[in-house]
């Protein structure tokens, strides 16, 4: 992006230059007449009013936050995760590696722009073995005792939407200053996360684990050269062919049994590797949802989960599970393509990306792939444990709070996503512009959805599918003995967000 304003702008000055150069052309040598025409035949003088570009100096659009905001070097405090699984909020100073530099200068940036003090407090934030609960349940207790400890707020994003629901995060519709026009917040951020009209929780740029997170596919290319009749992910993604059946072909017919035990293990060959829980990405992939906004329900069910789509979709995930040439069966699924026995792996970027620069191999990324040729865009899930943001509702000063996440936002639109996506991933990971390529579709089509945010409240929603899947059970009778079992879960949720909307 920062490239394409650099290149806008250098053309715009040589359209300029060129200009200059063409008067020039016009007079030669002669001498300029400088005699002045008669008054009534001049041009009217214009005062040219200068436009201010929306760009600064390195490209990056300019945040609409007022110039003159500044909070007197009032605390603003932010309650993060501890075990967040990527670095993203407090570091103690600089040291010299990219992304810690980066959390840095992006927090030095927004305390001088406010005039404020970010202060942090600390607490386990994941959603697992009820630590997202304990986390609700601290706020809870905060907010009952009328306490104004928090302003600002970041978790697991189930922690977080749980926190929502219990009525301790504040609507951001209501607020100043929040700018979701901007591009350090996802195109789809009003249509996927919004209930009714209210909007209490938000990622984007604000979270470097929403970028590491992103579901996508990477490939071995040095077993793809193997076979010269094979067409390579990334050219089919750009020709707009890559969907699951582009996937599934190249995948057939792989397997072997390298260590001669007669039965699959991870020192075997694999056309493909991934866990269970990873297939909803697939589902997302396809163009289905889990559940949708609403104008009286607030949000519903989509009508996708009960779908002949979704249901063709597991017979077909299924038929090829069954084949034998996809390693599902253990958590070292990403160890076994990092060894070289695999051609291709999904996963949530991080969990390939960390091992993938001392693999030995040349390898490619593409996006999760379209359900067929007629589909216009690639959709990409994003890993649960990313970082949602709330504005607690008894801060003392929402406001001013709003203030700071759209400045927080805006900054790391400008330092930590370029050293996490641009430098980290497109340029460290990727080996050819072609993978830079990959990483901004992958990125362009990031999707939400309730149905994962509040999968345990309704009864492993999205497990659900994802197993019928892998064992290839008929999802039209699986879902339908779900379905008033989790209306009822989804109605639960819903009254609980109508009657926040009530008060």
């Amino acid at each position: 992006m920062k490239s394409a304003y650099r290149l806008l702008a250098l053309a715009l000055v040589a359209i300029m230059t060129l200009g200059c150069f063409a008067a020039c052309a016009e007079t030669g040598d002669q001498t300029a007449d400088t005699t002045l025409a008669p008054a009534e035949t001049q041009a009217p003088i214009v005062d040219v009013e200068t436009t201010e570009s929306p760009y600064d100096a390195d490209g990056y659009l300019k945040s609409s936050l007022p110039d003159e905001l500044d909070f007197g070097g009032e605390a603003i405090t932010v309650l993060w995760w501890t075990d967040v699984e990527n670095p993203e909020f407090f570091v103690e100073e600089q040291n010299g590696e990219l992304i810690n530099d980066a959390i840095f200068q992006r927090n030095l940036n927004v305390e001088e722009k406010m005039g404020v003090k970010l202060e942090w407090v600390d607490i386990k934030g994941q959603y697992n073995n009820g630590v997202g609960k304990a986390y609700s349940d601290h706020v809870g207790n905060v907010y009952a005792s009328g306490d104004q400890t928090y302003d600002l707020m970041s978790a697991h994003s189930r922690t977080i939407a749980l926190t929502a629901k219990n009525g301790y995060c504040a609507d951001m519709t209501e607020l100043e200053y929040l700018d979701f026009e901007k591009p350090w917040w996802p195109t789809v951020m009003l249509d996927t996360a919004t209930i009714g009209e209210s909007l209490y929780f938000v990622t984007g740029d604000v979270s470097t684990n929403s970028i590491h997170q992103m579901y996508a596919i990477f490939f071995n290319k040095d077993i793809l050269s193997q076979y010269p009749d094979l067409v390579e992910p990334s050219t089919s993604v750009l020709e707009g062919n890559w969907t699951i059946e582009t996937m599934q072909i190249l995948t057939k017919g792989l397997y072997q049994d390298l260590d001669g035990s007669n039965g699959a293990n991870e020192n075997d060959f694999y056309g493909f590797t991934s866990l269970s829980w990873h297939f909803d990405a697939v589902y997302y992939g396809a163009g289905l949802r889990q559940a949708e906004p609403d104008p009286e329900l607030l949000m519903k069910i989509s009508p996708d989960y009960f779908s002949e789509k979704a249901d063709t979709l597991v017979g077909i995930i299924g038929e090829w599970v069954k084949q034998g040439d996809v390693y599902i069966n253990s958590s070292n699924y990403s160890k076994v393509f990092l060894n070289g026995n695999a051609l291709m792996s999904m996963s949530r970027h991080h969990d390939i990306a960390k091992g993938i620069t001392d693999a030995g191999f040349s390898y490619g990324i593409v996006p999760i792939p379209k359900y067929n040729k007629d589909q216009e865009n690639h959709i990409t899930c994003v890993g649960n444990p990313c970082s949602f943001y709330a504005i607690f509702v008894n801060s003392a000063d929402t406001n001013r709070a709003a203030a700071v996440l759209e400045c927080w936002a805006s900054e790391a639109y400008r330092t930590t996503t370029p050293a996490v996506f641009e430098t980290t991933m497109k340029l460290r990971y990727s080996e050819t512009s072609v993978e830079s390529q990959m990483y901004d579709i992958i990125r362009a089509g990031i999707i939400f959805d309730f149905g994962r945010l509040f999968n345990s409240e309704l009864g492993a929603m999205s497990d659900q599918w994802d197993n019928a899947a892998i064992a290839d059970t008929p999802w039209a009778s699986v879902s339908k003995r779900m379905q008033k079992t989790l209306e009822k879960q989804f109605k639960a949720i819903t009254d609980s967000f109508a009657a926040l909307e009530a008060n």
